[in-house]
């Protein structure tokens, strides 16, 4: 595919990365050191311009697959659509969009195929776990209403795989240690496992709840360490739950922001993290959950501890830097993707669904998971390599173990690490 990167950035970097290896990739911004940084490591064509001038544009093939616009400037990444539009023959246009009062601005006339709004994406993360408290993540998926979700295993009532699996819910593997084990039925679950399940919503929350008998059952009160935009839109999705948020923010300024913003709605207290007279004297330590979203994972590392020393059960860190996932893994700390990345595997996502082949990743994106759905009849054998298959058909889950007769709407689900997509292809 041919494909056109507006903004040389860490997201526009990291999309370029992904997909120059297999696709034609152009990428134009202004800042002329960011792209000689990026022609030194990646095969790609960069442009140093303006996104604004038409002239930017000049020379290049006419049709792209995809134009991608992730500058840091919205309007920037706006204009650029509308000026390649008149210019190229592009099919698919993505535009990433930081400010979250544009989600109700309708941009039918500019032909955007998909908008990303990554504050809206990590916010809406974090709000998926208040229905399900004790779980780490949980990620949807097309076609069927089943989900995955990860938790920690916390002095479990049941310890073997076979406790759980049943026509609706399906254990995939568990993260132990260093390495990730997918789980047959014979197995056994183990203290600290960071276990996958995928099922039925209903059916998930009472295995969860025997899974991990440590952690909250219910959420009522929020403490948010920050009042970035990126607290500011968790706290205003928590808040449509009716629940009691607070935000801890040290810098005057944005805490008088988020004050204004959020109104009666939350509490917003100007001060630091690290005065813990004050946290115990304003109750925060009773919170719930505490949530650390800042956009620097030390800090968020730090202030996560904290409130795990303060005797805070359940605690979510914000991971905006894939080379801190392993540490916060080990720590024991429930991982929510930041802003950036939740917008480079959603337009990685995007792109790589485009042949009917849907992609998510899992396990901080060491594992990739493809999902297609089945037209015609075929007998088909597992996978070779190291992975886990599943069929979702008429809402059961069927895992595939030998050779099997697919059937026309069967889902199919493949678990792996290799990011091998050809055996799904060739279904």
């Amino acid at each position: 595919m041919n494909i056109l990167i507006a903004g040389a950035g860490k997201v526009g970097y990291n999309i370029a990365k992904a997909l120059s290896n297999k696709h034609n990739v152009v990428i134009i911004d202004k800042n002329e050191k960011a792209l000689e940084m990026l022609k030194e490591t990646l095969d790609v064509l960069t442009i140093c311009a303006d996104l604004r001038d038409s002239r930017a544009y000049m020379g290049l093939e006419e049709k792209f697959d995809f134009f991608i616009a992730v500058t840091n400037n919205d309007e920037i990444n706006l204009i650029s659509t509308i000026v390649t539009e008149n210019i190229l023959d592009i099919e698919n246009t993505i535009v990433r969009l930081t400010n979250t009062s544009y989600i109700s601005t309708n941009f039918q006339k500019l032909n955007i195929n998909r908008l990303i709004f990554p504050y809206k994406l990590s916010a809406t993360a974090v709000a998926k776990l208040i229905e399900f408290p004790k779980a780490n993540n949980i990620k949807e998926f097309p076609f069927n209403d089943f989900i995955l979700v990860s938790l920690n295993v916390k002095n479990p009532e049941i310890d073997k795989v076979s406790a759980i699996n049943s026509e609706n819910v399906i254990v995939i593997g568990a993260q132990r240690g260093e390495d990730f084990i997918f789980l047959n039925e014979d197995d056994f679950i183990e203290e600290d496992d960071l276990l996958y399940i995928f099922g039925e919503k209903e059916k998930l929350k009472e295995i969860i709840n025997k899974l991990d008998t440590v952690s909250p059952e219910h959420i009522q009160n929020v403490l948010i360490y920050g009042a970035n935009p990126l607290g500011i839109e968790i706290a205003k999705i928590l808040i449509s739950f009716n629940l009691n948020v607070k935000l801890l923010e040290k810098d005057e300024e944005q805490a008088t922001k988020a004050a204004e913003l959020l109104g009666e709605d939350a509490m917003v207290i100007n001060s630091s993290y690290e005065d813990e007279e004050m946290i115990i004297n304003e109750g925060l330590h009773y919170s719930d959950i505490a949530i650390a979203a800042s956009l620097k994972d030390e800090s968020n590392i730090i202030k996560s501890l904290q409130a795990k020393k303060l005797g805070i059960k359940k605690i979510i860190t914000i991971n905006n830097n894939l080379n801190y996932y392993s540490l916060m893994h080990s720590l024991k700390l429930s991982t929510i993707r930041g802003p950036k990345i939740a917008a480079y595997y959603e337009i990685l996502e995007e792109i790589d669904s485009r042949l009917l082949i849907y992609e998510r990743f899992f396990l901080g994106a060491k594992g990739k998971i493809f999902i297609k759905q089945i037209f015609q009849p075929k007998k088909v054998s597992p996978p070779k390599e190291n992975s886990k298959t599943i069929i979702v058909r008429n809402d059961q889950i069927i895992e595939l173990k030998d050779k099997t007769e697919l059937q026309p709407n069967d889902i199919v689900l493949e678990f792996n690490f290799s990011g091998n997509r050809k055996w799904i292809e060739a279904l």
